[in-house]
């Protein structure tokens, strides 16, 4: 066996820890009880769980500036963390029931088996995942990100056993991955085992795509929106740096997914829950709402202790919670008695959510603060120049209208063939006269790389 494979599978037993061991228990904590039916949404909440809390107890353990981050510590730690998890599920297990049928499946899809189509998707997905594996696990650091700052200090850490002072920049959630993984074989400065985590962040990704499809609509749009996501070029390219665009991406939709969900369920509701011949009843301001709210307000933590640039997705909130007062300001306005407890919810979820993202989600700019390093850095305008904006943006949008444009013409041609008046009626041309204007809009910057220009931006349109 070739030692970059061996080397990689070295890392096995400190990923199950951490995605089992660790993660799994507390995503069962978090997660209402009729989800745990939902594997893919559980395995999503592990793969995020797991290594946000390691992280987290390793940014304790290095904050000090002496060498206690090495494994027999890090070990410890999670241990209790994960003994609390399961003590927390075992009991949650005995006071909520959840046998078939004892609550209602959380979405009105029914239970069908998956179309060939779908079957055929996952399979593609599956072989694109072992693929990029194979990938991860050959290549080194090497893009130029993941080499000089992510994949640099997790060796540094490895070293030293601390995080010195001096390093400020972007949080730690990835670097100290790469830490743990070669703490847990041997402390030796390995890339192809600190890489191995990378395959399963790129992995959630594609989950927390499923879960955003499957819970809003249904399987079939969750399997489409993974497999999108899973073979876009682009996304296959990125999934095998080690570069935080994955994981940022990971982190943001299921953040996305779960913040909707509680969105859409904010209404009052009660559940009755007969415990030992006694009533346990538990005030919901949606079945699984505040659930829902706190999963998705410490996904965004986990994402603002990974990037700053997550930091978007509160933009996103703080628009919804702008438009519900906006409403509820018109109300008031028109003299209308205000009685909407979907309104006071849906605020309470924004409260929910902003509240769960603040301890992880802030550690890391309070601490650069505190030693005097910039607060946030973000991209600087320098990386924003660099951004073409040409139509070759568009190569891969556009390669989906020819083949859709040359489907439909066939289609037409056949049906002219067939004599059927029916289908006469100029739509071809119309057809031909719109990817015209969307050659004309994204060919020239194209053919001479240079931002589009307003008439191209028009035709592109139009």
């Amino acid at each position: 066996m070739p030692y970059w494979i061996q080397d990689t599978l070295l890392a096995t037993p400190a990923l199950a820890w951490m995605f089992l061991g660790v993660g799994l228990p507390w995503a069962l904590v978090a997660l209402p009880r009729h989800d745990w039916r939902d594997k893919p949404m559980m395995a999503l909440m592990a793969l995020a769980f797991g290594p946000a809390l390691v992280t987290a107890w390793m940014f304790v353990l290095g904050s000090w500036q002496t060498p206690l981050l090495r494994l027999e510590w890090v070990l410890a730690g999670t241990a209790l963390i994960a003994a609390v998890g399961w003590a927390l599920v075992w009991r949650k297990r005995r006071l909520i029931p959840g046998g078939r049928g004892e609550l209602p499946v959380p979405y009105g899809e029914k239970h069908t088996q998956p179309a060939l189509d779908e079957k055929l998707l996952v399979a593609l997905i599956a072989v694109a995942l072992v693929i990029r594996w194979l990938g991860v696990a050959y290549w080194p650091f090497s893009a130029y990100d993941a080499l000089w700052v992510y994949g640099y200090e997790g060796r540094l850490y490895t070293l030293l056993g601390y995080i010195p002072n001096t390093i400020g920049y972007y949080p730690q959630f990835l670097p100290l991955q790469y830490t743990y993984l070669q703490l847990a074989t041997g402390g030796v400065i390995n890339d192809h085992t600190a890489r191995a985590v990378i395959p399963f962040l790129h992995l959630g990704s594609i989950l927390a795509a499923y879960t955003l499809g499957n819970r809003l609509f249904n399987r079939r749009v969750g399997v489409y929106a993974a497999a999108l996501w899973a073979l876009y070029p682009h996304v296959a390219e990125w999934s095998r740096f080690g570069d935080l665009e994955i994981p940022t991406t990971f982190l943001f939709t299921a953040a996305a997914a779960f913040f909707l969900l509680a969105w859409k369920k904010s209404s009052v509701f009660s559940l009755q829950f007969s415990v030992q011949n006694s009533a346990l009843s538990t005030q919901y301001f949606g079945l699984g709402t505040r659930n829902y709210a706190v999963i998705a307000g410490l996904l965004l933590g986990i994402g603002m202790w990974t990037k700053p640039t997550m930091g978007a997705f509160i933009w996103g909130v703080a628009l919804l919670a702008a438009v519900e007062l906006g409403l509820w300001w018109l109300e008031q306005r028109r003299g209308r008695p205000v009685r909407s407890p979907r309104r006071t919810a849906r605020i309470h979820v924004v409260l929910w959510t902003g509240l769960a993202c603040l301890p992880l989600g802030a550690v890391w700019y309070v601490r650069n603060a505190l030693l005097g390093h910039p607060l946030i850095t973000l991209p600087t305008d320098f990386w924003l120049t660099l951004a073409a904006r040409s139509g070759a943006e568009f190569g891969w949008p556009l390669l989906a209208v020819l083949l859709t444009v040359g489907y439909v013409g066939t289609r037409y041609i056949v049906s002219l063939r067939g004599g059927n008046a029916e289908q006469h009626d100029g739509s071809l041309l119309l057809i031909l006269l719109g990817l015209a204007l969307v050659l004309a809009g994204v060919l020239p910057s194209m053919i001479e790389p240079r931002r589009m220009a307003v008439l191209e931006w028009l035709a592109l349109a139009a």
